[in-house]
């Protein structure tokens, strides 16, 4: 999730939905059918599209389509299209997001105002977790195995459940499929270890990505973005990780 006064991109398309909210002037979004503009959109996943609104200042939240919150929010919207929402529904969350613009939100409120904007969206029920011991130790064997090759079959094994089972288990625990998971894991730690400094190369293979490229294409088919907008020499924004327990 971020907020810019700096968005202008050329067509593209991106595996995760996307949350955009003006806090000010309308956001203007063009498609192949024309152009639109918007005080607050649903973009659903590979939307093909652009954003030409440099100076208004907006949020977008990514949303990956295989979490339990997209779900719950997905048939809004037709599929491939931007759906229009109501600005009303989130004024009241504008000023955290000012906030967040301006630097001054913990990373806790960051946490609960991302879960606040994707309610404000539609209610839904709130994802709990039931607890299962076999599915957080595989949840930690992956974050902390990383860059390793870590195959489910293995992962199985080590916890006595076919691949079919965890496979099951893990979606139903977690609220996100494991080869997400995994993914998910991979893109953080390399994500962490550029804001730390590291160069593209060595953030990549110690992230588990075969080189840069590799790295660098899943992030932009996941974002829409190439990792310099965010990390390295070439960023144009802050960026702060927020871990709730």
């Amino acid at each position: 999730m971020f907020v810019t006064n700096q968005m202008q991109t050329d067509f593209h398309e991106h595996y995760a939905a996307t949350l955009a909210i003006s806090l000010d002037r309308n956001i203007l979004i063009e498609t192949k059918e024309g152009e639109e503009e918007y005080r607050a959109a649903l973009l659903t996943p590979n939307t093909y599209h652009r954003t030409v609104s440099p100076g208004v200042t907006m949020l977008a939240l990514l949303i990956d389509p295989e979490t339990y919150e997209y779900k719950e929010i997905s048939d809004i919207a037709e599929k491939g299209k931007i759906k229009k929402l109501d600005i009303a529904q989130f004024e009241l969350h504008i000023p955290k997001i000012w906030d967040m613009f301006n630097g001054i939100l913990k990373e806790e409120e960051v946490w609960n105002l991302h879960l606040d904007l994707l309610q404000s969206v539609r209610p839904f029920q709130k994802f709990e977790i039931t607890a299962d011991d076999r599915i957080e130790r595989i949840a930690h064997k992956i974050r902390t195995e990383i860059p390793d090759s870590i195959r489910m079959t293995e992962i199985g094994k080590d916890f006595a459940v076919s691949e079919d089972r965890l496979i099951r288990l893990f979606k139903e625990k977690k609220g996100i499929p494991l080869r997400r998971y995994l993914l998910w894991v991979r893109i953080l730690e390399a994500a962490k270890l550029l804001k730390d400094g590291m160069n593209l190369t060595e953030a990549a293979h110690a992230a588990g990505f075969s080189d840069s490229a590799h790295f660098t294409r899943t992030f932009k088919e996941n974002f829409g973005f190439v990792p310099s907008l965010f990390f390295g020499h070439l960023r144009s924004m802050d960026v702060f990780f927020c871990e709730p327990n």
